[in-house]
Formats: structure tokens, C-alpha cells, sequence
């Protein structure tokens, strides 16, 4: 029999800046790892949130009018329901990959009792890694947070856009209850917001938002090659376990 076993499928969910660069080309980060995950056998579905909505770039928008606790869940689980329906995708091996905004809506897409919850018997992801997801709202919502699916967070030491330590006490919060799926963290030292950007210069930006008291932060984001190294082996390892075939 030649035919192609159904592949496991990773859905991509992008940051703030949205899926596309100004010229329309996917932005060099997703592309990076479009590359990786693609060596790996990994179909991709990335889903763009910010531009179906006719929208670029929100990270300089003060009220945001798409955001990760609103309808990009619902986009996340939809890619779900709409890739476990293709014969060449193997439904029970779907899983989130989501960067800072995108990290986040992956947080609320895979919190038990999400609004975004697929129906019972039908289909969800398997597992999810989120790289430097902002932790501080969700936790005030949601103080007894818990993960439907195991969850992995990558996240850096030096974060002053989306702070890791809320992150951590949301995984030791959520480690602490028994009915919830495994959550860990790795913080690796000496690496900024998009760490693991291919090639970005460290440099500092101004981001708007209005969850911040003056409405707006400047934060530092760029490449940290040994933690983007690391985070990578990281990631791969993670879905290798976490995505195997089932019988």
C-alpha cells in the first residue's frame, strides 16, 4: 500500500504584528519556522487572524479590535474542526503553536471551560507550546486556571513586553490542582521578547495596548541565538512525544 498515512498538522497562531509584513509576504519569524516544522513532516495550517478581518498589524493599537481572549480562540479550535475533516491530516494529531498574542489566544483556546471548547467527541488538539504569552490578565481571570491538553511555554528571562513570572506562577497555580493536563515553563536566561526571531537585532520598541496604565510600554525584542537553539530542540522534542501515533 503506497498510500500516504494521514500527517500530524501543527495550526500557527501569530503574534500582534499579524501573519504578514506590510508587503504581503509571511513575516520572517513563521516563515523560520514553517522551514523547521516542515523538515520535521508536519503539515501547517496558519490561520490569520488579524488579516481575513481586513487588519495589519494591531501592536500599536490601543483598543485592539481582535483580540486573544475574543475570537482568535474561536479561529484556533476552528482550524482544529476544519484540518480533523481532511483524509491526508491525522485528526488525532493537531496541535497549537502560538508567539506573545498568539501565545495567549493558544492559553485561552486550551483552558478547561474555554468559551472556544470543542463540543464533547469532536475533534480538539492534542497539545500546545506558546512562546512568551503575556500571563497577567489571564491569571486575574482566571485564578484557577487549568490546561484541557498538555502545555509547554517558552519564555525569556529578560521579557519586559509580556513579563515570564506571571507565566510561571500560572503553571505552578495550574500544576497545584489535580484535574487538569500537565503545564511546564522553561525561561531561558539572557533572552528578550521574540528571542526566537532567525535574526532580529535586540532593539526597543514602542507597543500600545489598553491594559498598560499609560496606554503605551517600550519594550526591548530581538534574537537570542542559544536560547532560539534551545528553544527549538525544545519544541521539536515536545511535539515528537506528544504528537505520536496512536493506534
Amino acid at each position: 500500500d503506497t498510500a500516504a498515512k494521514p500527517a500530524p498538522a501543527i495550526i500557527m497562531l501569530h503574534g500582534c504584528g499579524g501573519l504578514y509584513t506590510k508587503k504581503g509576504e509571511i513575516r520572517s519569524r513563521e516563515r523560520a519556522w514553517i522551514n523547521i516544522l516542515q523538515a520535521e513532516g508536519y503539515a501547517l495550517l496558519l490561520p490569520a487572524s488579524f488579516a481575513s478581518r481586513g487588519y495589519g498589524s494591531l501592536c500599536k493599537t490601543k483598543n485592539r479590535p481582535v483580540t486573544p481572549e475574543g475570537q482568535r480562540p474561536h479561529d484556533a479550535i476552528g482550524a482544529v474542526q476544519y484540518l480533523a475533516t481532511r483524509p491526508e491530516i491525522d485528526p488525532k494529531r493537531i496541535a497549537f503553536l502560538g508567539w506573545s498574542n498568539g501565545a495567549m489566544t493558544g492559553l485561552h483556546a486550551v483552558r478547561m471551560g474555554a468559551d472556544a471548547e470543542p463540543a464533547p467527541n469532536s475533534a480538539d488538539a492534542r497539545t500546545a507550546v506558546v512562546f512568551y504569552p503575556g500571563c497577567i490578565a489571564l491569571k486575574r481571570s482566571y485564578p484557577d486556571y487549568e490546561a484541557r491538553i498538555p502545555t509547554l511555554i517558552q519564555h525569556g528571562a529578560l521579557d519586559d513586553w509580556t513579563l515570564p513570572d506571571p507565566c510561571r506562577e500560572l503553571v505552578a497555580n495550574a500544576t497545584n490542582h489535580d484535574g487538569g493536563a500537565p503545564m511546564f515553563i522553561d525561561i531561558y536566561p539572557d533572552a528578550y521578547h521574540g528571542f526566537d526571531n532567525p535574526n532580529s537585532k535586540v532593539r526597543t520598541i514602542t507597543t500600545k495596548h489598553s491594559g498598560y496604565k499609560s496606554g503605551e510600554r517600550t519594550v526591548h525584542v530581538g534574537t537570542n541565538h542559544d536560547a532560539r537553539e534551545k528553544a527549538i530542540a525544545r519544541t521539536l522534542a515536545w511535539f515528537r512525544t506528544h504528537l505520536v501515533e496512536t493506534k
